[in-house]
């Protein structure tokens, strides 16, 4: 059972790192980051992700690909937290020469793919999830941070599609649906139902939760682990720059 108290206050130190560098960098997205911070820190932290932090590159380790790659101040927060950067590489983060690009690229070791243009990080993770179950047999599952903007890409459809025709339960997407896009309120807002009822007519698995809340997120991975003939999503409410007074839910603040 995970240290719900140990999750929140390693959750309260990414937003810390959050805040920091993107104050650093003097650009960024924190609000998107902030959104997810509970969502991610579960998975890495909670006991669920299997990874091997000193063998990045090891064939069985769990994939995570942060389809909304803007979110990247969250991507290297976490894995400054894992102690796989030092604050002061976190600081470096959109500076020239540094591996901590706006958007998370190869350059940094722990990223499975470079995502930056939104729609694709779903399609990435598809071809993963069907190598392991298909063509390597390998025992990895990937996991995929999506943004509720995103949702109206094609792409995302398609490979929804795909991945309910093929059975990929190692397919687990994360859906961040904290409502607002750069210039305004997405397509379906704060509906979750509306995702819910989209992506289960495709044959996957939904589940949908409070992304703030551990217990919750927590029970929503395990099931997930548990689906054994097709993809699952987490389709979790969450608010926008989460943490921070002023920026919490605030259409006119970008990022």
């Amino acid at each position: 059972m995970a240290d719900i108290d140990k999750l929140k206050k390693l959750s309260q130190l990414i937003r810390y790192f959050i805040l920091a560098s993107t104050t650093e960098a003097g650009s960024g997205h924190p609000t998107s980051s902030l959104s997810a911070t509970e969502l991610i820190t579960a998975l890495l932290f909670g006991g669920i992700f299997r990874f091997d932090t000193e063998l990045p590159e090891h064939p069985n380790n769990d994939r995570l690909i942060f389809s909304k790659g803007h979110a990247s101040p969250l991507f290297y927060s976490l894995w400054a937290v894992a102690g796989k950067l030092t604050e002061h590489e976190l600081m470096t983060m959109r500076k020239f020469g540094s591996p901590l690009e706006g958007h998370p690229t190869v350059a940094f070791p722990y990223v499975e793919a470079a995502t930056g243009s939104l729609g694709q990080g779903l399609s990435i993770g598809l071809g993963m999830a069907l190598n392991a179950k298909y063509l390597d047999k390998l025992p990895y599952r990937t996991y995929v941070l999506l943004g509720d903007s995103e949702m109206s890409e094609g792409a995302q459809w398609e490979a929804i599609q795909v991945a309910a025709h093929y059975k990929l339960n190692n397919l687990i997407g994360i859906l961040d649906v904290n409502r607002l896009g750069q210039r305004g309120e997405t397509m379906y807002g704060h509906d979750l139902a509306a995702y819910e009822k989209r992506i289960s007519s495709f044959g996957w698995e939904t589940i949908v939760i409070d992304g703030h809340s551990f217990p919750e997120i927590l029970m929503a991975y395990e099931k997930a682990l548990h689906v054994n003939d097709r993809p699952s999503i987490i389709i979790a409410k969450t608010t926008k720059g989460k943490g921070v007074s002023f920026l919490e839910d605030n259409y006119r603040v970008s990022g």
